[in-house]
């Protein structure tokens, strides 16, 4: 495992219909949704782990704690600012800023656990044995 606590990465995209509020069914309104600034902030995550986890090792999600706290029209781009806060075995704890050309749209934090693939993979499909 080759992490290390102030490892970052900024990632961007554009708001367009597809990732609106109104298209995810999260709102009525035309500006960039809540779960879309959401999986934004899991992608960046999983990009700054990439390569850098035991052969076989992957991360799921475990916790978000993330305001949004202010709208962004389609035509606007959003940036997500991901950064590694803490390494306890295998919890990981991420800072996260979101912005768009105007300032802040989303701050909080993001936890991921490191898992085998496989392991993880067998015990969630028990889950549809009769």
């Amino acid at each position: 495992m080759n992490l290390k606590v102030g490892d970052e990465i900024t990632l961007t995209e554009e708001v367009v219909p597809e990732n609106t509020a109104e298209k995810w069914g999260s709102g009525s309104l035309p500006v960039y949704a809540t779960p879309a600034m959401i999986s934004l902030v899991e992608q960046a995550a999983v990009n700054l782990l990439a390569g850098k986890l035991d052969e076989g090792m992957t991360t799921v999600g475990t916790n978000l704690n993330v305001a949004h706290v202010s709208a962004t029209p389609v035509g606007g781009t959003i940036s997500c600012h991901c950064t590694l806060t803490e390494i306890d075995r295998k919890r990981l704890e991420f800072h996260v800023e979101v912005t768009d050309n105007k300032g802040r749209v989303g701050i909080g934090t993001h936890e991921r656990f490191i898992v085998e693939a496989k392991s993880f993979m067998e015990k969630a499909s028990h889950k549809l044995d009769k």
